[in-house]
């Protein structure tokens, strides 16, 4: 029997090694960095209430940091990467993170529906849990999926579990959110974009982060 996925949606996770050993560091900078403007939008993504509240959203080169700990995962993640974008037998000499940044979101925060335009992968880093398992939420993009008898074999909608240290990597176009934050505690997280590089002449908006 022939088995084919010609509309199969990849999820990629992985748990890091080594992330005990950087996440008191990681959390020290991404504390800093929040002080700076605590709770507000720092970088220059969407903001309004609509879309995300209750949280500080950083600049999109958080990866780029020349720090330690900073550099040890981006190393680890574009590996995560590398393999990924080979799994999917996406051929590229070069794999970079285009946009990086983190979400430091207290009680009642979110961040609602989105997509990730122009992002095979992106990815999301948890980090620290602020006292609620609650992670993420992805809809299912097959049209048709609608009907309460379709839970059976293919779910309409995916939600995460928030593990501090877990990775995971999905196609950028499928509509996601940051549900609402329960614990008491600061939720932490980066998240970011990737790409292939296919040819030369493809134009990158931020590059400098790569792996091969």
């Amino acid at each position: 029997m022939k088995v084919e996925a010609p509309f199969f949606v990849p999820f990629f996770t992985e748990k890091c090694p080594f992330f005990d050993e950087i996440k008191d560091d990681l959390v020290s900078i991404i504390y800093d960095i929040h002080m700076e403007a605590p709770y507000e939008i720092q970088g220059s993504f969407p903001s309004g209430k609509h879309i995300k509240d209750k949280l500080t959203s950083s600049d999109h080169t958080f990866l780029k940091i020349e720090k330690e700990p900073i550099i040890k995962l981006r190393q680890w993640i574009l590996e995560q990467l590398v393999g990924a974008y080979k799994h999917l037998k996406i051929k590229s000499d070069r794999i970079v993170i285009t946009e990086s940044w983190f979400h430091y979101t207290k009680k009642g925060g979110y961040h609602n529906y989105h997509t990730h335009p122009e992002c095979p992968l992106g990815g999301i880093f948890y980090i620290e849990d602020g006292g609620s398992e609650i992670g993420n939420s992805w809809i299912n993009p097959i049209h048709g999926y609608a009907h309460r008898i379709s839970e059976l074999w293919c779910r309409t909608v995916y939600e995460s579990k928030f593990e501090p240290g877990q990775l995971i990597l999905f196609p950028g176009f499928i509509l996601h959110s940051g549900k609402p934050h329960e614990g008491e505690g600061n939720r932490i997280l980066c998240a970011f974009n990737s790409t292939p590089v296919l040819h030369d002449e493809q134009v990158i908006r931020l590059s400098g982060l790569d792996g091969s």
